[in-house]
């Protein structure tokens, strides 16, 4: 899974958060997307083996009962939400690609209506994320999704306790959430995604390929496709406040499991700052636009490569003209 918030290089860097009277506590980079928001309104949903849902679920809700929150939703409720928590614990079985063997990526993701400043679009996207990436394993025992599951909701759990310390917050014994200045009262309904490519500035564009020793090759084989379409974009390797078109092509050897394959992660996103439609102060760089797909291969060549990207930025290209 590709890490759509952008605090810092690196995806889960934890960093230490100083809590008034209570010391330090492992707060994620990405803690300030919490602040104000109420969980009596956002539902909880699971993605896991169905004969252990309900397990997880139940789980679940011990340990935001044990840390004084209130309880989430569920996933069947009718009561309207502003937020949705998903926790994905399911491992899928390879078959062909490595018989035997289960693609795993574990995560637990909030997902909520932002704004795009540049075209006013409001779109539903990740303002939270914990995750471990793609790993390929020959078994998933119910073990290991309860530790993943205490893993990522304990993460959770710090991040809200240290945003919602003051007055915005449904902690027991503070004032309830309320939503900040210019915050809608109820969640707008999410625009196609068709639309998040209105008014993208492309002379601002800088594009960014991760594709190992190819990456520069395929750089320049980017840039010239853009060109051949009369578009032109900058290279760069980081965002730095820039709008950012990102490719990525990443191969992982799998020698010790799957001999002569590869996990292969590709994806194009579009990264650029948005805002937290609940909480306007909160502004965050995110993928508004992605296409992304995890693999199971041989290696693949730098012509395999070069026929990917050309894909992925054929349809991009594709989408922006029709804009």
């Amino acid at each position: 899974m590709h890490t759509l918030l952008h605090f810092l290089a690196l995806p889960f860097a934890l960093v230490a958060f100083l809590l008034p009277d209570k010391g330090v506590a492992a707060s994620s980079p990405y803690v300030q997307t919490t602040d104000g928001l109420d969980l009596n309104r956002v539902r909880f949903a699971i993605s896991a083996p169905p004969e252990f849902t309900s397990q997880l679920a139940q789980r679940a809700t011990v340990l935001f009962a044990k840390a004084g929150l209130p309880p989430l939703q569920s996933d069947t409720s009718h009561m309207p939400s502003i937020a949705t928590l998903t926790l994905t614990l399911a491992p899928q079985p390879l078959k062909n690609g490595c018989p035997g063997h289960l693609l795993y990526a574990p995560s637990l993701a909030l997902t909520e209506p932002v704004l795009i400043p540049r075209n006013s679009v409001i779109m539903d996207n990740v303002t939270w994320l914990a995750h471990t990436g793609a790993q390929v394993r020959t078994s998933v025992t119910i073990a290991d999704l309860e530790h993943d599951l205490e893993e990522f909701i304990n993460q959770f759990i710090t991040d809200y306790r240290a945003a919602n310390a003051g007055s915005h917050s449904s902690i027991p014994g503070t004032s309830p959430a309320t939503p900040h200045p210019g915050a809608p009262i109820t969640a707008p309904k999410p625009l196609h995604s068709d639309s998040i490519l209105n008014a993208l500035p492309i002379d601002q564009l800088q594009i960014s390929v991760s594709a190992g020793r190819f990456s520069h090759a395929l750089t320049t084989r980017a840039l010239q496709q853009f060109n051949d379409a009369g578009l032109a974009l900058s290279p760069g390797q980081h965002h730095n406040g820039q709008l950012t078109l990102g490719v990525e092509l990443i191969q992982q050897p799998l020698e010790d499991r799957c001999p002569g394959k590869v996990l292969y992660e590709s994806g194009l996103y579009l990264v650029e700052q948005i805002q937290v439609t609940r909480n306007p102060r909160v502004s965050i760089w995110s993928d508004t636009w992605l296409y992304e797909t995890t693999l199971v291969v041989a290696p693949r060549s730098q012509e395999q490569l070069e026929s990917d990207q050309d894909a992925l930025l054929r349809q991009f290209i594709d989408s922006l003209k029709t804009h």
